[in-house]
């Protein structure tokens, strides 16, 4: 018997395949701020919307936020003929604005050049947006400088040396953290782990000759030569503002 036109042929059932082996995990660490995870291969069998577009997909796993994860800070003070207030602007390499640190209580020149019993001062730390991200609180009368995040929590201290040469950083348990000691004239400064392993480099630098000759406003490069916890890093970069409170500023 013939074929009718347009009539179709029915067609045998397939024997189902086997769905392909799934790929492994595979971690991904970039010198970034978080980890990737890159999802396995899903099969194009999957229904659903979007199916084919879940390749390699990186996943954020929760991490620490860490402003200052870049390979060089350059931290610079505005010129001011007559300082009332300790400000430092801190950029990365490229001069882009990380964050502003200022202090909070303003002083008249009088008692700027006046002030010789121990004192407390504040410098708040905000980003570049205005959002607050650090508090260093230093006292002189037992010489040291805490470090607090946004909810007062302590992140560490900065312990200042009696020569101002050497400054000893301790994490929130008081156990050392790392050491900066500087050369003779305290601008150069090599900072070292608990082992001994180097972690940064400060330098403070020339900072123009209109600065240099008519105002006190210093010039700072921290470079980052090893790995470190965010915590142990915004230490680091604490640094330079306490060694110029306490050694080069006439705040």
């Amino acid at each position: 018997m013939g074929k009718q036109p347009g009539a179709r042929e029915s067609q045998a059932p397939r024997e189902s395949q086997p769905l392909p082996p799934a790929n492994d995990y595979v971690l991904f660490i970039p010198p970034g701020r978080a980890f990737h995870l890159a999802i396995p291969r899903f099969s194009t069998r999957e229904a659903g919307r979007g199916a084919g577009e879940r390749r390699n997909l990186p996943v954020s796993l929760a991490t620490m936020e860490d402003p200052f994860a870049v390979r060089e800070l350059r931290i610079r003070q505005p010129a001011r003929m007559l300082p009332g207030r300790a400000r430092y602007d801190i950029f990365d390499q490229s001069r882009k604005l990380l964050a502003v640190a200022a202090e909070t209580e303003p002083r008249s020149a009088l008692q700027t050049m006046a002030s010789l019993i121990p004192r407390t001062r504040v410098i708040g730390v905000r980003s570049a947006a205005g959002e607050p991200m650090l508090t260093l609180i230093k006292r002189d009368e037992d010489w040291l400088a805490d470090l607090t995040d946004p909810a007062g929590q302590l992140i560490g201290r900065i312990q200042i040396g009696e020569t101002r040469r050497h400054y000893t950083l301790l994490d929130e348990t008081d156990q050392v953290a790392g050491q900066a000691v500087g050369d003779l004239a305290v601008k150069q400064f090599t900072i070292t782990g608990p082992d001994g392993e180097r972690l940064a480099r400060l330098r403070k630098t020339w900072a123009g000759l209109g600065k240099e000759l008519l105002t006190s406003a210093d010039h700072y490069t921290v470079t980052f030569t090893g790995p470190m916890p965010p915590r142990i890093r915004s230490l680091v970069v604490m640094v330079p503002l306490v060694v110029d409170m306490v050694r080069h500023g006439p705040y």
